[in-house]
């Protein structure tokens, strides 16, 4: 005799709210990690290189305290939606896949750009361009955007499916 209990089934509204919430996240956060890289990275480059490297710094710190949570947690809301709803669950894969795969590009593309501009903040007359490092960083960081809203688009279409 099992003694174990079984496990709730969640109510279709708890799954559309797990749906709207991985969509709102990803194309919000897209939009934003885009914006980075449209608006901001471009304003910067008509600074001279120390005030372009600080302020580049200070922009980044900010970014990452605001878009850590909003980037990953809909990678695990869509690996719990393929869980939940097998007949989506290619789709909702495929999302959080994608979703997850802004981690190994954070971590190999971006982090080494943001140590070079670092070390500029502390030796301005080092081997890097901070106008080439800048440059670099925002044509990578569009990756985020542009991968982090197709998973967004779809979890949409799977959840209008």
């Amino acid at each position: 005799m099992s003694t174990s209990t079984p496990t709730p089934t969640p109510t279709p509204s708890t799954l559309r709210a797990v749906q709207a919430t991985s969509i709102a996240l990803l194309t919000t956060t897209a939009g934003l990690s885009a914006s980075i890289s449209i608006f901001v990275i471009p304003r910067l480059m008509a600074l001279p290189p120390q005030p372009l490297t600080s302020q580049f710094v200070l922009a980044i710190r900010s970014a990452h305290q605001l878009l850590v949570v909003p980037l990953v947690l809909p990678g695990f809301l869509h690996a719990y939606l393929a869980y939940r709803l097998p007949a989506k669950a290619r789709l909702y894969a495929l999302a959080a896949a994608l979703t997850f795969s802004n981690l190994p590009w954070t971590r190999a593309v971006m982090m080494p750009l943001n140590r070079k501009m670092e070390r500029l903040v502390a030796d301005p007359d080092g081997p890097e361009n901070a106008h080439e490092v800048a440059d670099k960083w925002a044509t990578r960081n569009l990756y985020r955007g542009v991968v982090t809203f197709v998973a967004g688009c779809i979890g949409l279409y799977a959840a209008l499916a």
